[in-house]
């Protein structure tokens, strides 16, 4: 009977068998297929990023764009979510289909084990002959029993051979299903495993895009709304700017109109007229050249009285001259009249006489003219300066007051400037603290920003407040400057005498007693007129050893007598307590400064307009002592070194290769202005976000102003992944400078508003 089964319908222990091995293919494919179900692509999680909000202000149908591959994505992650969610149901059908067959298999096994103690207690009781126990066999397997018992009577010994070795393979049979259908199981539990994993991944996933929907929802609000502040103030901006450029016009026009007038007043010969203009200012800067040289109105009053003698005396020699020629022809004519010849002859000695006389006189006044220009030019070569060393109130020295808080500095000086003279001058507090942290990173500032945004009062109201208004010196730049000569005057070798500029006074002031402990300031207005490096060049080589107390200033080329008391020599000291300021407007008129420039000082924009506010602090203190106001510097120094570490690590690991990138790079010196310049912002209660992002839009996003190759997307990219290291830096700060910088340029490469 059993090898009728065999040729038959397969056995159920084999078709089992053969069904657990197609469950296991099955279940094979689905673990492939769950394999290669692709993982959130990355391309998808930088769309999801938010964009630039200058990018989303220029073009609203981007913010269109955006959104739409917020929600596709979205709908990605839900559809592979149900996906999954299919699958894992599918999965959880086939292994409630395995554990069927695995009780299924159980359980013919457990008929087999019974069929075999059946058929031992069936030999045992074959050979005892209890019949009696075959009686009691359950009526479940009695057919099964009298089957063997007809087999075994029917074959004997073989039949029952034959018996066990049947009942042995099934069992063996039934073994290697049970380990594969363990395997099997293994293989489904960790398959569940991952799909939970998987699930709970993608709902997390899900849960994050929606997050990210509603924050990037909330950010491009608040940027749209921003932006269109924005687009009024600067429509505003642009109609002020219409309107001054249409008076411009204006006035051009009758500039025009004026110059037509003239044209046709002086005739059609422009060429000729313009001849005749050089001419006459090339006399003019003789007459201004000559009056230059001219003494005092004592001696020109006397030496013009000696002068219209002169010119007498010249006068009575020409009548006597012209008196003798004729006399003379008179001789020649009147050679017969001895005695007429013998007066004449007198008259001739007489007026040679008194010829010989004047010529004298006019060498003697020659002489008394150079003997006292002589006299006058070596007494002091340096007239202003040695005045200075004279005046009682530049020789007393003022004590100044102590700095106790830098914050407390910055607000005093912030107020006092709003309440300083009669116009009020209102400054935020973050652009004082960084104005004021600026004097601690370099000796140069440049101010920068549009005309009439108080550049130039900045410096000068500060250091009024700080150290008085003796404290400030402002020298108006000129277009034509193009050396050294131009800023610190020059040494007229005729005359003996040094055209002391307004620059070289100021200079020699701050070293004197009265402001040796001042912080003292130099306000080179519209410093841009001409080339800084040209006719600053010296200045920027000295500015570097200004604070070891090496400076010194050639301002002859060999010692000459009667030099100012402060003078080294021909040379003149630098002193520490002196800051540079330069004012630069940006446009037709004016050169762009060079990176040296740049590298070397403190750079600050500054914003169109301010708030203004009720000051707290008025009238007048006592002046800040410079060393004091040194020494508080260097205090905050030391108070945080922590964050001044953190600064330089931030900027070597997440900064220098987003700037490598465009050929950016910076040294030591960036770096030592980081320890002075972030420490003052501290403690003047800043934080490192003021601080870093002031250095990084000024220092490296400024370098890639118009630099050829970069593209706008470029410059956004950027911009994005600033955003994104910030976070290392300060978790609660925003880079605002920087990224508006960044955008700003990206809009210009583009074309459009703002470029």
């Amino acid at each position: 009977m059993a090898n009728r089964r065999g040729r038959g319908n397969p056995p159920p222990q084999r078709a089992a068998h053969r069904s657990a091995v197609t469950d296991a293919r099955k279940v094979d494919e689905v673990e492939k297929a769950l394999a290669e179900l692709p993982d959130l692509p990355e391309e998808v999680a930088e769309e999801v990023l938010p964009v630039e909000p200058e990018a989303v202000e220029a073009d609203p149908a981007r913010l269109k764009r955006l959104y739409d591959q917020t929600r596709r994505h979205f709908d990605y992650y839900k559809r592979e979510s149900d996906k999954l969610s299919a699958r894992e149901e599918s999965l959880r059908e086939r292994e409630s289909a395995t554990k069927e067959h695995e009780t299924e298999l159980a359980g013919r096994e457990a008929e087999l084990a019974s069929a075999e103690k059946e058929i031992a207690a069936q030999r045992l009781s074959a050979k005892a002959g209890f019949v009696d126990d075959l009686r009691a066999a359950t009526k479940e397997v009695s057919g099964k029993l009298d089957a063997m018992l007809v087999d075994a009577a029917t074959w004997g010994a073989e039949g029952k051979a034959k018996a066990l070795a049947a009942a042995s393979a099934e069992q063996e049979r039934l073994d290697v299903e049970r380990a594969q259908l363990a395997t099997e199981w293994e293989s489904l539990r960790r398959l569940q495993a991952e799909v939970r994993a998987l699930q709970t991944q993608v709902g997390s996933e899900a849960e994050f895009v929606k997050a990210m929907e509603g924050m990037l929802d909330a950010r491009i609000q608040r940027r749209v709304e921003a932006a269109v502040v924005s687009l009024r103030e600067d429509l505003e901006d642009a109609t002020g700017q219409l309107e001054a450029a249409r008076e411009r016009i204006g006035a051009k026009e009758a500039e025009v109109q004026r110059l037509r007038n003239q044209l046709a007043q002086f005739g059609d010969d422009p060429e000729g007229l313009k001849r005749r203009v050089e001419d006459l200012s090339q006399k003019l800067r003789e007459r201004k050249d000559e009056l230059s040289r001219r003494p005092p109105e004592a001696e020109i009053a006397d030496l013009r009285a000696k002068a219209s003698r002169v010119a007498e005396a010249e006068g009575e020699v020409a009548y006597w001259r012209a008196l003798h020629d004729q006399i003379d022809s008179q001789l020649r004519r009147y050679l017969v009249n001895v005695g007429e010849l013998e007066i004449v002859r007198d008259e001739r000695d007489a007026l040679t006489a008194q010829r010989q006389t004047l010529r004298q006189a006019i060498a003697q006044q020659k002489n008394d003219w150079e003997e006292l220009q002589t006299k006058e030019s070596s007494a002091r070569p340096f007239p202003a300066c040695s005045t200075y060393d004279e005046e009682p109130s530049l020789t007393r020295e003022v004590p100044g007051r102590e700095v106790d808080d830098l914050a407390d500095l910055v607000d005093e000086i912030r107020n006092r400037m709003a309440t300083n003279s009669s116009t009020s001058f209102f400054y935020s507090e973050a652009d004082v603290r960084i104005f004021l942290a600026g004097l601690a990173a370099s000796r140069l500032h440049l101010l920068q920003g549009i005309s009439g945004t108080g550049k130039t009062s900045l410096p000068r109201e500060f250091f009024k407040a700080l150290a008085g208004d003796t404290a400030v010196q402002i020298v108006e730049v000129q277009a034509g400057w193009r050396d050294k000569d131009d800023l610190f005057g020059y040494y007229n070798a005729f005359e003996k005498r040094f055209a002391e500029s307004e620059f070289t006074k100021a200079l020699y002031r701050a070293l004197l007693p009265a402001n040796s402990d001042r912080p003292m300031v130099i306000v080179l207005d519209e410093m841009n007129l001409a080339h800084p490096e040209q006719y600053f060049s010296v200045m920027l080589s000295l500015l570097e050893n200004l604070e070891t107390g090496q400076a010194r200033l050639d301002l002859l080329t060999s010692e000459i007598p009667n030099l100012p008391r402060k003078f080294e020599g021909s040379r003149l000291p630098l002193a520490r307590n002196v800051w540079f300021v330069g004012t630069a407007n940006h446009d037709e008129t004016t050169v762009a400064f060079a990176d040296k420039t740049y590298d070397r000082s403190h750079v600050q924009v500054l914003p169109p307009n301010y708030e203004r506010f009720r000051p707290t602090i008025v009238g007048r203190a006592e002046p800040i002592s410079f060393h004091a106001l040194d020494h508080s510097f260097k205090r905050a120094a030391r108070d945080h070194t922590n964050e001044v570490a953190g600064v330089k690590e931030f900027l070597a690991s997440s900064m220098r290769e987003e700037f490598a990138k465009f050929g950016v790079g910076w040294g030591n010196r960036l770096e030592r202005q980081i320890e002075r310049f972030v420490p003052v912002v501290l403690a003047g209660e800043g934080d490192l976000t003021e601080a870093v992002d002031h250095l990084i839009s000024t220092k490296l996003v400024r370098k890639l102003e118009d630099r050829f190759g970069v593209r706008p997307e470029d410059l956004e990219s950027l911009a994005d992944n600033i955003e994104i290291h910030w976070d290392q830096l300060e978790r609660a700060g925003h880079p605002s400078k920087t990224l508006e910088g960044l955008h700003a340029e990206a809009r210009k490469l583009r074309g459009g508003f703002g470029s």
